[in-house]
C-alpha cells in the first residue's frame, strides 16, 4: 500500500475516533446506553459526570495526535520528491 495512503487513513481513523469521544458522552446516545447498564457497577459510573469528562479528554488527546499525524502527513506532502 501506498504510504500517503496509510497515512490518511491513519489520520481519518484518528479523527473520527476523537470526535464520537470527544461528543458522544454528552449526547442523548450516551445516556440511553448507559440506562441499559444501569443494574450494573458500570452503569452507574457511566452516567457519572467525571466518568463523561474523562471519555471527552480521551477523545481530545486523540484529536492531538490527529493533530500530529495532519502535519506530519503535510510535510511528507510537501516534501520535495527525488529524480523519477
Amino acid at each position: 500500500m501506498d504510504p500517503r495512503i496509510r497515512s490518511a487513513l491513519v489520520l481519518y481513523a484518528f479523527v473520527v475516533v476523537g470526535l464520537f469521544l470527544a461528543v458522544a458522552p454528552w449526547t442523548p446516545i450516551w445516556t440511553r446506553a448507559a440506562i441499559l447498564l444501569i443494574p450494573t457497577p458500570f452503569g452507574a459510573w457511566a452516567i457519572s459526570g467525571w466518568a463523561r469528562g474523562l471519555v471527552s479528554a480521551l477523545g481530545v488527546v486523540d484529536l492531538l495526535v490527529a493533530a500530529q499525524v495532519a502535519r506530519e502527513f503535510w510535510q511528507e506532502m510537501n516534501a520535495p520528491q527525488g529524480p523519477p
